[in-house]
């Protein structure tokens, strides 16, 4: 049988010993599979990963009537982007438009995943996506704990992803994290901040490079699992926003995070040839390279567009990303290529 690595920490405060366990990527349908660190629901299928992809444990549920749903499970190093980016991204794949960050508040719950806390999000398209068949409904938790986010999705026909609901809470209430928070502090250990909706501190050795930052950006407020922001004002109250995120590692890599992008904007994901032909490098006088990417939304999201860029430096990625109105992003994009070009890295 073939099996991939499942890498969950068995605490809550850095430092702890990472438990490594084994999830079959194929086997009989269980409700107590043994070699999984969580309780399999009754009736969701384990299907095979794909080669070099970044799940490690997907199932799947079908109807006779053709309806599916498709569940995985993506450990990702760092923060891996903000968690608005990453609800965005989930709402543009079931053709919503994207929400914000005062709005995100209402939308968001606190479940417990194993013996921690993780948030959960639960968004319903309006109309028939992909085909045209079916509405479509995603769940999704992520939990961040000793250095990684994990990430918990539940996908597909709106109907079919609602009678699952419990059975999902279920499944991530039985995912093995080790013991709970109280035995740790009553060992006297210092009760770990798993809080993902306040500032953040920039990456461990990571200080805010020299940049220079054109005119009429203006530095925001610190937000979730940022190293700096930059809003921008254009005509008619147009409204820009700049992040810069750095994640360690590649952050997932070049072409998955320029798919999550894309998805925010309901495109289609592309593959490495498409990306190849999409991005352009941009060379910048401190000799790194950056891949960068124009997208602009449709349908839904056709009045967004994302400039995007992705500079791989030795153990770290850096994300920079500026999203807002067409007109408002075509004008800024010199200056932001500039941005991108002027940063002396720590």
């Amino acid at each position: 049988m073939a099996l991939a690595a499942l890498v969950l920490v068995a605490g809550c405060k850095p430092g702890d010993d990472i438990q490594v366990y084994r999830a079959p990527r194929d086997g009989a349908e269980s409700s107590t599979a043994s070699n999984v660190p969580w309780t399999v629901p009754s009736g969701w299928r384990a299907k095979p990963a794909a080669e070099g992809g970044v799940r490690i444990a997907s199932y799947e549920v079908t109807t006779p009537d053709g309806r599916s749903m498709d569940v995985s499970v993506i450990p990702l190093p760092g923060n891996s982007g903000s968690i608005l980016d990453n609800v965005n991204r989930w709402r543009g794949q079931v053709g919503l438009p994207p929400t914000t960050e005062s709005e995100l508040a209402s939308q968001r719950r606190t479940v417990p995943i194993g013996t921690l806390e993780g948030e959960f999000f639960e968004m319903a398209g309006d109309t028939p996506v992909p085909d045209g068949q079916f509405k479509v409904r995603t769940l999704a938790a992520m939990l961040a704990t000793g250095g990684n986010t994990v990430f918990f999705k539940a996908t597909g026909e709106d109907a079919l992803v609602a009678e699952n609901r419990p059975k999902f809470l279920a499944w991530l209430a039985s995912v093995q994290t080790g013991p709970a928070p109280s035995s740790a502090a009553s060992a006297g250990a210092a009760p770990p901040d798993r809080d993902m909706r306040g500032p953040v501190a920039p990456p461990p050795s990571t200080a805010l490079p020299e940049w220079q930052v054109p005119s009429g950006w203006t530095p925001a407020a610190p937000s979730t699992m940022r190293l700096a922001s930059f809003s921008l004002e254009g005509p008619d109250g147009q409204k820009g926003d700049l992040s810069v995120v750095v994640l360690g590692s590649n952050g997932g890599g070049a072409l998955a995070n320029v798919n999550r992008w894309r998805g925010q904007l309901s495109l289609e994901p592309l593959d490495d040839a498409g990306l190849a032909r999409e991005a352009v490098t941009l060379a910048t006088p401190a000799g790194d390279s950056a891949l960068v990417v124009d997208l602009s939304g449709k349908g839904a999201a056709q009045d967004q567009r994302i400039l995007g860029a992705i500079v791989e430096r030795g153990d770290r990625a850096w994300f920079y990303k500026l999203t807002g109105a067409p007109a408002l992003v075509g004008a800024q994009k010199e200056a932001f290529l500039g941005f991108v070009r002027s940063v002396k890295y720590p």
